[in-house]
């Protein structure tokens, strides 16, 4: 079947269906309480159960793209005869969740089951090393790889300075490309492969559709670049695509907000080198600010440190907001299942 099943997976599904009545799907895309899935004889719709629906806690126990299913009536969907029904969802190898947009305690997944994150930034604007650190805390955070990828750099004269602002983000693999041209794609392929999924991620116009069609052909729709050379948002939901390689890519729309959802035990891991530093500070619960014997200051980039500083704020009170929400939510939910008048 390819799509990145492996002999783990099957190993996983024959746990969660012993007699094998079942048949395993990819979410490809979501669709308001349906879904589009592929898997062995092409695409179809799928639907959940009720009880499946109704015993979600919030959305993160539901269906999202690039999860594995285990569907009843697969050869039926195929054949457009009515949806196949979602038995079971198989546990996630990696997971990207963000708080959703407008919302204090609400999660939103993003994809599942990725093995590399490319984050794209656009080389002639759009350049913001803070959004950066936010887009790679939330791929370490969900377990997987970042990749930061300066696009458009056929647009600019020198891509030097802004190479460079990338490198200090991420700390790892950086790649320059241009689509037009076809610079870095190779590399970029390298990434994926057989058995491999890569989400791509970044802001409205920075050219991940035109990349995807690049890279794969998948002739997503595309927009020129308006008076002002930001491009224009054109892709309105998640969706999973399968290159002729049998690499899986998960393409995005472009975020206005990113905040990543986060527990209260969680560490800050797009800043790992801040935090192996932070061990030898004199004391454990140093922000880095005025305390004496700091190990960070000084070691650091000041403009990346007032990054953590901001992040490491933000996580901490949304981690406070998302543990108060899910008690009032868990109480009300012990409230509902109470039979009436027996204990009043």
């Amino acid at each position: 079947m390819s799509l990145g099943w492996d002999a783990a997976w099957d190993a996983v599904r024959r746990q969660a269906d012993p007699d094998g009545a079942w048949t395993p799907v990819r979410i490809a895309a979501e669709h308001r309480g349906a879904y589009h899935a592929i898997g062995d004889g092409g695409v179809a719709w799928v639907e959940l159960t009720g009880k499946l629906y109704n015993e979600a806690a919030d959305k993160r126990a539901l269906p999202t793209v690039g999860d594995w299913v285990l569907v009843e009536r697969w050869t039926e969907a195929l054949a457009g005869n009515g949806a196949g029904i979602v038995r079971a969802l198989l546990p996630r190898r990696t997971f990207l969740v963000r708080k959703a947009a407008g919302e204090a305690v609400t999660p939103q997944p993003l994809a599942a089951n990725v093995d590399v994150g490319l984050v794209l930034t656009s080389a002639n604007s759009d350049l913001s090393p803070a959004r950066l650190d936010r887009y790679v805390g939330l791929l370490r955070d969900g377990g997987v790889e970042p990749v930061l990828v300066l696009s458009k750099v056929d647009l600019v004269p020198e891509p030097g300075a802004a190479l460079a602002q990338l490198r200090a983000v991420s700390g790892g693999r950086v790649v320059a490309i241009s689509s037009t041209r076809g610079e870095g794609l190779d590399e970029l392929r390298a990434l994926s492969g057989a058995g491999r999924t890569t989400v791509l991620l970044g802001s409205s116009g920075v050219g991940k559709s035109t990349l995807l069609n690049a890279l794969i052909g998948t002739r997503q729709e595309t927009r020129e670049l308006r008076a002002d050379e930001r491009g224009r948002h054109t892709t309105t939901g998640r969706e999973l695509f399968v290159a002729q390689d049998g690499g899986v890519w998960i393409d995005t729309p472009g975020m206005r907000e990113l905040a990543q959802w986060v527990e209260e035990d969680e560490e800050e891991q797009a800043f790992d080198d801040i935090m192996e530093l932070a061990q030898r500070c004199k004391f454990r619960d140093c922000h880095h600010a005025q305390e004496p014997d700091c190990a960070v200051r000084g070691q650091v980039d000041e403009r990346r440190l007032a990054s953590f500083r901001k992040l490491a704020a933000e996580r901490a009170a949304g981690a406070a907001r998302q543990s108060e929400a899910q008690r009032i939510a868990t109480a009300r939910r012990a409230r509902k299942r109470r039979i009436p008048g027996k204990d009043d």
